[in-house]
């Protein structure tokens, strides 16, 4: 008699199972299972309910199919009942490995697979045609059944901050009370900054740094984003006319005002696109503005606290515990995980702090006769914690893990065939094995594509069941990282704004805006928001002529009118609010990764369900409390990917920047040591000969090239470069050392004479090179002003008459496709040929911010093909930092230098 144990888990992967359904899954398990005869019957014997339960006996496996999901309750089956059989062709499409060899915890020992029969299970939680169609007509009509109005909403619990003598409490009061401070000098520094620009800047130049639009007009749009109005914002001249120079970008906070928002109190919005046409930008507010309609407006970039406020929710949220919140929901009431259950690693070494607080937690201990340090147990192991990580409850996911930790994998039948090299094999491996990792990614070297497959590789091959968090800093990093995960086939959603005025259909049908529109229940709460807003009209004319009529009988019926439409609004504002959670829930299940950035994933929007999974791109540049904000979402396994050898955090206070609200979690948990880490080795972005000098001065010679050989690398032709070989090739990298005098403009700095030379470069380039377009070219300089002088030198009449006469008017009208930033907004992108202006030229050696080690790592690790850098041998020479100095050394001993 065969004899199968099927245990009734309460929870399977951290994923509660309502406990009607956990014997149900089980017997679907059971009947996919083949009987060997007629003779032998089978023994189902159900264990006891467990709180957590996964595979611990090493003779078992899991039954399941590679197509089936974790939320199976396991049956576990001991091996030797069944005969060996080939394993099937993974379903999604995963390349899978036919060697032999399993590890059995530490040994390797060999085995029959599973069944083949098992192997191909179809997937409990997948839907066929049918039962979408049932489906979509339920989401169709639930709105307006009883049952709607009953609906549950999960809800945010309460939870007791730590008190004195309980574990973390010190911890706790150190780290609050370190980042609050340092979090309101820098938003006080910031608020300062823009005061002062709206009262100093006269409005031409407001306008002219793109600080400031004037004269346009509104119109409210059709559509709503999620019940919040949206207004687009047009210039008041003639039809067709295009919005004049601005820096304003997706998610910038604005001040809508008549004529000067510090004399009058302005509207508050948040810029939410704009499109491609250039010809307007839309901009979301709280509620209707009465008259936006009419009159001409001034928009100004302003300071949004949004992030402020969510940076110090996040650190409160270090009282909550999640695992106690998750065991007080039930199936009728749901509550949303706050905190995380990763305090253990993120408060190990507290922050300094003032001798204020310190002598208040020494007296505090010393009364208690308690002189520990810490309120720690003893160190355990940061990165492994089988009661905590809910990737290490999974025997499979740690198999392979273990495995290919090494450079020389462990190959076992079954395995995907990931196309990486061996380092980022590795770096995978150590994000799923590790409570906690830390992946550092210097240029080039596939920090995207490693998170695409590490995320491909978990719910494609092991079938996660719950959607994953990715978030970066900036919202370009979300872009490429949507953009990837669609290219393997994943379902991601894009949360928030996008970084580009006009995304690309491949990655706008991912936004959760175009998911909002193609879901069923989107025509509905269109409606309901259209019914809306005709009420508030309805509503507002009323009301103007009970201001007309005054108090009197005459009056009576109106305001009883106003009365009931009010009632009717307020009733179906609460039914757009579960039809919104409902609609979000959807999106969000039928989804494979939710990609934002770390200040949006605070949003309540995502309230609808929890991250136990996060992977943070870019925790580099975030400061450590924004780094908090995804992460308390009842986070348990995290990865930090990142590089604290480029750009830190960008801070505004300089005495925040002292106290250390520059150094991120990243750079913070890399300098303990007490994480597990590992660097991606292998460059495949510039030529060996750019990226020779930042590989031995930044990365001590540890960074490799992959790129040796590749034609598409080959340097481009110009006047600037050395000539050599046959093919009049050179290095494809020179410095443009030239005389021209820097100058002050307020707190920036402006080169007029570099800015020519810049000009003269790019023009020689797209004359040489027929194959380089505008896109292909970038510019970076470090300072705003620099910037603002650049992209009007380029864009001036004079220059394009020499565009068109040197170029023709087709290859002319390219030079409108080059980017034009400073160095922060090159991170994380490349470009063909990079022009650096550094612009500082003075006899004192003095470079300011641009000593930064870090920013001239990023300045010169953008470029593939040809590196061109225009500035002073003179003053690089001599500056103090001596980073520049050596970069200066290196160029003259390999005659890159030219003079102009």
């Amino acid at each position: 008699m065969r004899r199968f144990i099927v245990h009734s888990a309460a929870r399977v992967a951290g994923v509660r199972i309502p406990t009607k359904y956990r014997r149900h899954y089980a017997a679907q398990v059971l009947r996919n299972i083949p009987e060997p005869s007629q003779t032998t019957p089978a023994r189902i014997d159900w264990a006891p309910t467990f709180e957590e339960l996964f595979l611990v006996d090493p003779n078992a496996f899991l039954v399941a199919s590679t197509s089936a999901t974790t939320l199976d309750d396991p049956a576990l089956y001991q091996q030797r009942k069944f005969p060996r059989a080939r394993r099937a062709q993974d379903p999604d499409g995963l390349p899978l490995s036919t060697d032999s060899t399993v590890l059995d915890g530490d040994s390797i020992t060999s085995a029959p697979d599973p069944p083949e029969s098992l192997l191909v299970l179809p997937p409990i939680r997948k839907r066929d045609g049918k039962q979408r169609a049932r489906d979509a007509n339920w989401l169709r009509d639930v709105w307006s059944t009883p049952e709607f109005a009953r609906l549950s909403l999960r809800t945010r619990p309460s939870f007791e901050q730590v008190a004195e003598g309980q574990q973390y409490y010190d911890e706790i009061l150190r780290y609050k009370a370190h980042f609050q401070e340092l979090l309101g000098m820098e938003q006080e520094e910031e608020e300062r900054v823009i005061t002062d620009r709206l009262s100093r800047w006269d409005l031409a130049r407001l306008q002219a740094e793109g600080h400031c639009m004037l004269e346009l007009s509104a119109f409210w749009l059709e559509n709503t984003l999620f019940g919040r109005p949206v207004a687009a914002f047009i210039p008041s001249g003639e039809a067709g006319d295009t919005l004049p120079f601005h820096r304003f970008t997706v998610g910038t906070q604005v001040l809508v005002s008549v004529n000067d928002p510090l004399k009058e109190e302005p509207f508050r919005g948040t810029v939410v696109s704009i499109p491609s046409s250039g010809m307007r930008i839309d901009v979301s507010f709280q509620s209707v503005i009465p008259g936006l309609t009419s009159g001409q407006w001034r928009l100004d970039a302003a300071l949004s606290d949004i992030g402020h406020q969510r940076m110090l929710n996040a650190i409160d949220m270090l009282n909550a515990d999640p695992a106690q919140i998750a065991r007080r929901s039930t199936e009728s009431t749901q509550y949303i995980l706050q905190g995380t259950r990763l305090r253990d690693v993120l408060l190990r070494h507290s922050p300094p702090q003032s001798e204020r607080i310190e002598r208040m937690i020494c007296e505090r201990r010393a009364r208690a006769g308690d002189y520990r340090t810490s309120t720690y147990p003893p160190h355990p192991s940061l990165w492994w914690c089988a009661d905590l990580a809910p990737l290490m409850l999974d025997q499979r996911i740690q198999s392979w893990a273990r495995r290919y930790s090494h450079p020389e994998p462990i190959v076992i039948p079954g395995d995907p065939v990931l196309k990486l090299n061996s380092t980022q094999v590795r770096a995978i491996a150590l994000m799923l094995a590790s409570r906690v990792s830390l992946v550092q990614g210097p240029p080039g070297t596939g920090k995207t594509r490693t998170i695409v497959e590490a995320v491909r590789l978990l719910k494609k091959h092991f079938h996660v069941p719950y959607p994953l968090l990715v978030c970066t800093y900036t919202n370009v990093a979300v872009d490429n990282l949507v953009e990837g995960l669609a290219r393997v086939g994943l379902r991601p959603v894009r949360f928030g704004g996008s970084a580009t005025t006009s995304p690309s259909q491949s990655l706008q049908e991912y936004t959760l805006r175009a998911r909002r529109d193609a879901h069923i229940l989107g025509p509905h709460l269109d409606k309901l928001l259209a019914t809306i807003e005709r009420l508030n009209r309805e509503l507002r004319s009323l009301r103007g002529q009970l201001a007309r009529l005054g108090e009197g009988p005459s009056s009576a019926g109106i305001q009883d009118l106003i009365e009931r439409k009010g009632k009717e609004m307020q009733g179906l504002r609460g039914t757009v609010f579960k039809l919104e959670r409902l609609l979000m829930q959807e999106i969000i299940d039928d989804s494979d990764v939710v990609c934002t950035t770390c200040i949006s994933a605070g949003s309540a929007a995502l309230h609808v369900t929890d991250f136990p999974i996060v992977f943070l791109d870019e925790a580099s540049m975030s400061t450590e409390p924004a780094s908090l904000i995804p992460l308390m979402r009842g986070s348990e396994h995290v990865a930090l990917i990142g590089d604290h050898k480029q750009l830190p955090p960008v801070i505004t206070s300089d005495e925040a920047e002292r106290g250390g609200l520059g150094r991120s979690l990243f750079e913070r948990l890399t300098e303990e040591g007490d994480v597990p880490s590992i660097m991606l080795d292998i460059q495949y972005r510039m030529h060996p000969d750019i990226s020779r000098f930042p590989a031995s001065e930044f990365y001590g010679h540890s960074l490799l090239d992959g790129t040796v050989g590749r034609d598409e690398l080959r340097p481009p032709r110009s006047r600037y470069l050395q000539q050599r070989g046959e093919d009049g090739l050179g290095p494809g990298i020179v410095f443009l050392d030239h005389r021209h005098g820097e100058a002050r403009r307020d707190r920036s700095r402006v080169n007029v004479g570099e800015g020519r030379i810049v000009c003269d470069v790019v023009e020689d380039l797209l004359v040489q090179n027929p194959d380089l377009n505008g896109r292909d070219i970038g510019v970076i300089a470090p300072y705003a002003a620099q910037i603002a002088l650049l992209e009007r030198m380029l864009g001036s009449r004079e220059q394009r008459e020499r565009w068109v006469s040197a170029l023709g008017e087709r290859r002319a009208e390219e030079v409108g496709e080059i980017e034009v930033k400073t160095v922060d907004g090159f991170e994380g992108r490349e470009k063909a040929v990079i022009v650096f202006s550094t612009v500082r030229n003075n006899g004192a050696g003095q470079i300011g911010f641009l000593a930064d080690r870090r920013r001239l790592n990023v300045g010169l690790t953008r470029a593939q093909r040809g590196l061109f850098v225009a500035g002073s041998v003179r003053t690089l020479a001599t500056e103090k930092s001596g980073v520049w100095a050596r970069y200066m050394e290196y160029l003259r001993a390999r005659s890159l230098v030219v003079r102009i």
